[in-house]
């Protein structure tokens, strides 16, 4: 089975330029780059190609060389790409090579979650604040060891600890709600994880989760594998829970 060539962005956002001639797929596929280019260097590969680059997401070499080509000119003939340079070069155009303050606005489940995940820690990217409505009403400060300030304090916060970048983690309710206040503090980038649709001003741009897209995709070539290979449980009569109709 392929691999997916997945992405988590609504249609408003596919192929949306976000600067200089880049899309906002490719700069998806950059970030994957990024990944395995730092599993490559783990292991000790000095070199990799196009064609390889591209067999590892399903893509054309073609389409690899032109998205690096967007960044900047990189590869040598009878060579490939360095991966280390490559990886740095990426990583510099990313903007991924300094600190990014973050703010969560919603310390539900789903916020404190965010809040610890291992992968922000080991990133370029760091929680520096939580705000909730109702602060005193949630256990965030118990289960992520931060302090959930109120949802007014975001302006002073943005100022104060240098946060550029919001996550919302609200119901989809009160997803505009907090879009409004991620916005009037000053942020301009925000990573919408409320299943919802959010009006923002121009000049900001935002990024919506939607864990359904990657399934979708999943049963896309599940159901090609499935057609090819045949199904591994006869479903018959009986519905997802095993139950008869």
């Amino acid at each position: 089975m392929k691999r997916i060539k997945a992405h988590g962005q609504s249609a408003r956002e596919r192929g949306k330029s976000v600067g200089h001639g880049v899309s906002s797929l490719t700069l998806f596929r950059a970030s994957l780059y990024v990944r395995h280019l730092a599993d490559l260097e783990a292991e000790g590969r000095e070199t990799i190609s196009s064609r390889e680059l591209a067999g590892k997401f399903s893509i054309s070499a073609a389409l690899v060389r032109k998205d690096l080509g967007l960044f900047g000119a990189f590869g040598k003939a009878g060579v490939g790409y360095y991966v280390k340079g490559l990886r740095e070069a990426l990583l510099q155009k990313l903007g991924l090579k300094r600190t990014w303050n973050v703010a969560i606005v919603g310390a539900g489940r789903l916020g404190i979650a965010l809040s610890r995940h291992k992968g922000l820690a080991e990133s370029a990217f760091r929680v520096a604040a939580i705000v909730d409505k109702y602060p005193e009403a949630t256990a965030a400060k118990r289960d992520s060891g931060l302090e959930v300030f109120h949802v007014d304090d975001l302006p002073r916060l943005v100022n104060e600890r240098c946060i550029e970048l919001g996550i919302i983690a609200v119901p989809a309710s009160s997803a505009q709600d907090a879009a409004d206040t991620i916005a009037q503090a000053g942020i301009k980038a925000i990573l919408n994880f409320a299943p919802t649709h959010i009006d923002v001003p121009q000049g900001i741009f935002v990024h919506n989760v939607d864990f359904t897209i990657y399934l979708e995709n999943l049963a896309y070539y599940a159901n090609q594998a499935y057609y090819r290979d045949g199904h591994p449980c006869d479903l018959g009569d009986k519905d997802w829970l095993g139950h008869q109709e």
